[in-house]
């Protein structure tokens, strides 16, 4: 702090002027010295003189099309008009191709298509005729003897269900036959063995609870299919040659107009436990 030299009031040091009686406040200060003269700047440096090369005037002038140093460039795609979005820009000549489609031939459809035709040759196999439709020749089965064990293949279990139904069933025509041989008629057989199915012998047995009669004066003949169709039995009775037997294989239908000629025998077959008694004993 400092006092006016004129009115003695304390001013503050960075006053200029007493802001009382306005008096100069100078407080005996020095003048300020004169800043000395700034020295002479160094001599610039002698210049050399460059030799520029001319421009080529082919870069870009020429007729043909843009250059540079004498080759041929490519113009720039014109870059689409529009408001700045700030979001990058894309180069329409750089298109990105789409993915290639999957071939449809592949390890997965190859295996898909073969599982495929398995199961149709499966569904044809299982479809296709057998048995009394299969191309194999008819063939005459040697006779046997009832059988007393356990079967131990289908084809010996369905022969010996036909061969027992056989019996069976010749077993209700002899008991409804007259001594005289009088033919028989289907609605006499269904009275007497309601549980089988009483057909002309025109007709084809496909099981062996149906049974195929043809009777006349003096003979009656049945035929009786296997449950799978392979087998065919046949039953003929006779006053003077009484009951006989044959089974044949492999025959187109099992009817009892198709019984064969030859190959008969005493033999019935079947289970020993299924066969009664012909007179019903």
């Amino acid at each position: 702090m400092k006092r006016c030299p004129k009115c003695g009031y304390i001013v503050p040091g960075a006053w200029t002027e007493c802001r009382r009686c306005n008096a100069p406040l100078a407080f005996g200060q020095a003048p300020a010295s004169p800043s000395p003269s700034p020295p002479p700047p160094p001599p610039a440096p002698a210049r050399v003189p460059v030799t520029v090369p001319p421009a080529r005037l082919d870069d870009a002038l020429l007729p043909a099309g843009a250059r540079l140093n004498g080759q041929p460039v490519a113009p720039l795609p014109d870059r689409p008009a529009g408001p700045d979005t700030w979001l990058p820009r894309i180069d329409p000549t750089i298109v990105t191709p789409p993915p290639a489609p999957r071939s449809l031939v592949n390890k997965r459809t190859v295996a898909i298509g073969a599982f495929a035709l398995l199961f149709v040759v499966a569904v044809v196999f299982t479809m296709m005729p057998h048995g009394h439709h299969a191309s194999s020749a008819p063939a005459i089965l040697a006779p046997r003897e009832p059988y007393a064990g356990i079967p131990t293949s289908l084809s010996d279990v369905v022969r010996i269900e036909a061969e027992s139904s056989r019996h069976t069933a010749l077993s209700v025509i002899i008991s409804a036959a007259s001594p005289t041989g009088t033919a028989l008629t289907n609605a006499q057989l269904e009275s007497l063995q309601p549980g089988y199915q009483w057909i002309p012998g025109g007709e084809a047995s496909t099981t062996n609870t149906m049974i195929s009669v043809a009777s006349v004066q003096g003979l009656d003949v049945i035929a009786v299919s296997g449950t799978s169709k392979e087998i065919c039995a046949f039953g003929r009775w006779t006053p003077s040659a009484g009951a006989t037997y044959v089974t044949m294989a492999n025959l187109p239908t099992c009817a009892a107009t198709q019984a064969p000629a030859t190959g008969w025998s005493p033999i019935a077959g079947g289970a020993a436990q299924d066969l009664p008694n012909e007179d019903g004993t």
